[in-house]
């Protein structure tokens, strides 16, 4: 199974200059990067386009060929921000996933609305009156908390002995490796409609 695309930075608007052209900010830790609409295109598709929708690099590159950026380009596209860290690949389930975990932050960009009226084990986030998302309680104790912890994987640390001590027993809620894993697995439904971003730890 591929690895995941994360897409790093928060989309901060769009730059024009004098001669009509225009570059996409993104700000990522304390640098401001400007992207050209491909790789722009390619950031924005390692969101995901919402539903089950796990963005990989293979399917990245069938996205931007539906948008008429070929995949051999794609790829290319998609190696130069892997090289700049403006997207990461993340197996949620392998080692290195806490060391992401570890240099990266979720910082939350929506409202918590607490339970969903019609299902109460799912936890809702958007806009007054407005739900956009749901999610898992352990998901939203996270995506509650992590922007003020140093890093995803304290963030994580913290939801699992926070659980335990309220008496939580399932593994994937008093676990720190197994929050993140599902942290991982979940992040794109939050990315795919601005929920919340991703973003570099502290200097980049």
């Amino acid at each position: 199974m591929e690895p995941l695309l994360m897409p790093v930075g928060h989309d901060v608007g769009v730059l024009h200059d004098a001669g009509g052209g225009r570059r996409q900010q993104i700000r990522a830790g304390t640098n401001l990067v400007e992207l050209s609409d491909p790789e722009y295109v390619v950031w924005l598709l390692a969101h995901g386009t919402g539903g089950e929708d796990r963005p990989s690099r293979s399917s990245v590159a069938a996205g931007a060929e539906r948008l008429e950026l070929s995949a051999a380009d794609a790829t290319a596209v998609a190696d130069q921000l892997v090289s700049v860290g403006l997207l990461a690949e993340v197996d949620p389930e392998a080692g290195p996933a806490v060391d992401f975990a570890q240099r990266h932050q979720l910082v939350p960009l929506l409202m918590g609305l607490g339970p969903d009226q019609e299902q109460s084990s799912l936890q809702t986030i958007g806009l007054l009156g407005q739900p956009i998302a749901q999610v898992s309680g352990a998901v939203y104790d996270v995506w509650s908390w992590a922007h003020l912890t140093p890093h995803l994987w304290i963030a994580c640390q913290d939801a699992a002995e926070v659980a335990r001590r309220v008496g939580v027993t399932a593994p994937e809620e008093t676990e720190a490796r197994e929050v993140l894993t599902g942290i991982l697995r979940s992040v794109h439904g939050l990315l795919c409609v601005r929920a919340a971003y991703l973003d570099r730890r502290g200097v980049a």
